[in-house]
């Protein structure tokens, strides 16, 4: 039997999930034709042959006067060079991997002492741009020319199993605390690997990808936002979109054991607790309280079309997406906890390299 005790306690996690994902941000408009900043595109690649060209292409379109296009070849064993350089960008390779280096950071900061514009825009090789993203980060950057300006990509997911991953994708925009229904008056020093722009002097100031701690990070995004000390965050939709795990569940899983738990112990605290909350009463508001489950649906799909294309099934059948997501996150926990060997892009990452 349901019970007041019970709907009071669900209502608080349906409220906080709206609270945390209240209004996405994305990118401020390109400001009318004209002269903008330089940017220095660097994209780091490892075996990204069938992506890279998706995401040199665009860019490329947009270069003006002083801009600088990079791919970074992370010794790939497939065709990302050719890709790249045939689609328009200038590549160059990455030296032999130093000890107390990742790879990823170790690229970007290859690829940023390559190029000279003032500003730097690092992009994943799976990201699809938006045909004026140049312009638009350029204009975030000059309101904010101090912070880390990132963008979080909508998330395309093809597959059923990429499907089960989309509550992934919501909590992280949730932990950001970028999208409250405070708006702008909370301030936020994390940042979304795909998509990052800054100030040159900035980067270097703070270290850039050479940051002690940085270098050692998986999670690099949020080791520089961290150095730089301030980021402005914002949201992709509708038309910076990525394709993360093209592969489908187990590409899924293991990609987001890699970095969920991580992640979490860099978000503020009022954002974890009202995380947690959300997921609980997603995981058992139901069951305590089954007429409550519509109100889950719809908050799913609603939510889950902020944070990529979420299929109308998975919102009805949202508590498998609920179990999905609990198994990353434990298997994330554990990983971090007990210290074990991440394998990714056929590398060993320990998973405590963020200390």
């Amino acid at each position: 039997m349901t019970t007041p005790v019970d709907l009071s306690i669900y209502a608080i996690g349906w409220l906080a999930g709206w609270f945390l994902l209240w209004r996405p941000r994305p990118l401020p408009p390109a400001p009318p034709a004209g002269a903008r900043r330089p940017i220095a595109v660097v994209i780091p690649a490892r075996d990204e042959a069938e992506a890279v060209g998706r995401a040199v292409a665009p860019l490329a379109a947009q270069l003006g006067p002083g801009d600088e296009l990079v791919v970074v070849d992370d010794h790939s064993t497939d065709g990302t060079a050719e890709a790249a350089s045939s689609s328009g960008a200038r590549v160059v390779s990455a030296p032999a991997l130093p000890a107390g280096w990742l790879g990823k950071p170790h690229a970007c900061w290859h690829g940023a002492r390559h190029t000279r514009a003032a500003t730097l825009l690092f992009v994943d090789a799976d990201v699809r741009p938006a045909a004026d993203l140049l312009d638009r980060v350029a204009a975030a950057l000059d309101e904010h020319p101090a912070d880390v300006v990132s963008v979080q990509p909508w998330h395309a997911t093809d597959r059923p199993g990429e499907q089960v991953s989309i509550l992934c994708n919501v909590a992280a925009l949730m932990g950001a605390g970028a999208f409250t229904a405070l708006g702008s008056r909370v301030s936020t020093s994390l940042a979304f690997g795909p998509v990052i722009a800054v100030d040159r002097v900035v980067y270097d100031r703070a270290g850039g990808h050479a940051d002690p701690a940085t270098r050692r990070m998986h999670t690099e995004d949020i080791g520089l936002a961290r150095a730089v000390g301030r980021s402005q965050l914002y949201t992709g939709r509708p038309d910076i979109r990525f394709r993360m795990y093209p592969s489908g569940l187990r590409e899924a899983m293991r990609g987001w054991t890699r970095s969920i738990a991580t992640g979490a112990r860099f978000t503020p605290w009022w954002a974890s607790l009202l995380v947690l909350a959300w997921v609980w009463s997603l995981a058992g508001g139901w069951l305590a309280a089954p007429i409550v489950y519509p109100l889950s649906a719809v908050q799913v799909w609603v939510l889950g079309r902020r944070a990529g294309s979420l299929h109308p099934v998975t919102a009805v059948l949202y508590p498998i997406a609920v179990l999905g997501f609990v198994l990353v996150f434990l298997g994330s926990l554990v990983t971090l906890l007990t210290n074990r060997q991440i394998t990714w892009k056929d590398r060993q990452v320990d998973a405590r390299s963020t200390d």
